[in-house]
């Protein structure tokens, strides 16, 4: 792939945007990589004068695009930024993209699949698309457009454990009441769980949302590395020990893995191979 540069001042058809074509610059040098600016940083990342970047910075905060620490001096993302991109998040159809992927869990299984998007405006998880068990008896059951905190959970846990630092310590530092009630949710406990989930690749939750469900989950990723989303895989306690737990576990990290290399073209050619199946 070769990349162009455009010279806006020298092509008639664009000469009108050079404006947009600087804030746009300045915009999308925020990423989960690098979340945080100082106006200096900017000017000389983005090599714009710094009469430039004060205005455009100015009125960016003015918006809601960015936000100012005045302790720190240093801009990130505001919350009209994310709001923005929820509402490009909710015309990604997920549902469409991951549901063969989900379907061969359930398949495999037997058990409740559940497929989530991240709502990164409310941080949280809310249930897109669910595939029941196919056991008798007891099983579990979500309803669509259920959400779910970040801190609690196997659906939502491992979206927590992929967000950028300053968006995870927002959830640490507030208020976490539990879902279940007799299932406390602490910040220690959580801070560890969170190193646990990114070292084993899936998260796992034992009553946390509701008694007697055990679940394991692991988090959908853009090619960015953010998360868009979960899939979990949720069972009756008694049906979930801990062996089960650890194989169910490798099955949903696989199935993600497949799917975020779909998302970010990865591996194009075995998936062509996969499709004509």
């Amino acid at each position: 792939m070769t990349t162009e540069l455009v010279n806006t001042e020298n092509d008639p058809a664009l000469r009108g945007v050079g404006l947009l074509h600087k804030a746009m610059t300045v915009l999308e040098l925020f990423s989960a990589e690098r979340p945080t600016w100082t106006q200096g940083e900017i000017v000389r990342a983005a090599d714009l004068p710094r009469s430039t970047v004060s205005r455009l910075v100015r009125y960016f905060v003015s918006r809601g695009y960015l936000t100012l620490n005045e302790r720190t001096a240093r801009y990130s993302l505001g919350f009209a930024a994310i709001e923005l991109g929820r509402r490009a998040q909710l015309q990604f159809d997920l549902s469409a993209i991951a549901m063969d992927v989900v379907e061969d869990l359930a398949r495999r299984t037997r058990e409740t699949v559940m497929l989530t998007g991240f709502n990164p405006a409310a941080l949280e998880v809310v249930c897109l698309d669910q595939i029941p068990a196919q056991h008798g008896g007891l099983r579990v059951y979500e309803n669509i457009g259920a959400t779910f905190p970040l801190y609690s959970g196997a659906s939502a846990k491992p979206v927590l454990a992929h967000l950028p630092d300053t968006m995870a310590q927002r959830v640490i530092d507030a208020p976490m009441p539990p879902i279940n009630p007799a299932v406390p949710m602490r910040p220690a406990a959580l801070v560890e769980d969170l190193d646990a989930i990114r070292a084993r690749g899936y998260a796992t939750s034992r009553e946390e949302t509701y008694p007697g469900v055990a679940g394991v989950g692991a988090a959908i990723l853009d090619p960015g590395g953010f998360p868009l989303g979960s899939i979990a895989i949720a069972a009756p306690i008694q049906r979930m020990g801990e062996e089960a737990m650890a194989g169910y576990g490798t099955m949903v990290a696989e199935a993600v893995k497949r799917l975020t290399e779909r998302l970010t073209g990865e591996n194009a050619d075995a998936i062509d191979r996969e499709a004509r199946a």
